[in-house]
């Protein structure tokens, strides 16, 4: 239930503010609707190339095994969803940053992290026009359309010997170097 409370709480409060909104019929409600979907809006759109879905523990620990994350290394989350595999490899020493579209997801991140006081960092917004060609590890979890995308605009500019480990889709045209529980390991030559 933890794993998928984020999206199940993004959905509960739209629901809650239209239900008020229909109730009242209340102009501020129906603004704070409107301004609550267009903040949610992001994640929606993201269901073409990644939505929310959070990764299974098996293929998180698979992840972060086939990264061997050692301190000091450069890790990026693409899709970082609520932040878990994050705060995971920071744990384990890694400068971890993730990226989330999903306004929601960003926020649920930065509540925990104040909270539980976790290490890593989550940003808000797109990857894909981001710098990670300093990447040692970069994390994927994309719909095969942006494993695709990802391949032609962000592989070639990784570094020799980056570490792309993706959970489920596979990186089409590139061979991996190791597979575990649905997860796959590419390392750039």
């Amino acid at each position: 239930m933890t794993e998928s409370l984020p999206l199940f709480v993004e959905l509960l409060f739209l629901v809650f503010l239209f239900l008020i909104a229909e109730v009242t019929h209340s102009i501020f409600f129906f603004a704070l609707l409107i301004a609550a979907f267009i903040l949610c809006l992001p994640g929606i759109i993201a269901l073409n190339s990644a939505p929310y879905v959070p990764t299974l523990k098996k293929n998180a620990n698979a992840m972060l095994e086939l990264a061997d994350i050692k301190p000091g290394v450069k890790l990026y989350d693409l899709g970082a969803g609520d932040g878990r595999l994050v705060e995971r490899a920071a744990g384990k020493g890694a400068e971890a940053v993730g990226y989330e579209i999903s306004f929601t997801l960003f926020l649920y991140f930065w509540a925990k992290k104040a909270i539980f006081r976790t290490k890593g960092k989550v940003f808000w917004g797109s990857f894909w026009g981001k710098d990670i060609s300093d990447a040692d590890v970069v994390l994927c979890f994309l719909m095969p359309r942006a494993m695709d995308r990802f391949k032609r605009k962000k592989y070639d500019a990784l570094k020799k010997g980056t570490k792309i480990v993706s959970n489920i889709f596979s990186m089409e045209g590139e061979k991996p170097v190791k597979q575990k529980d649905g997860v796959y390991l590419y390392i750039k030559k």
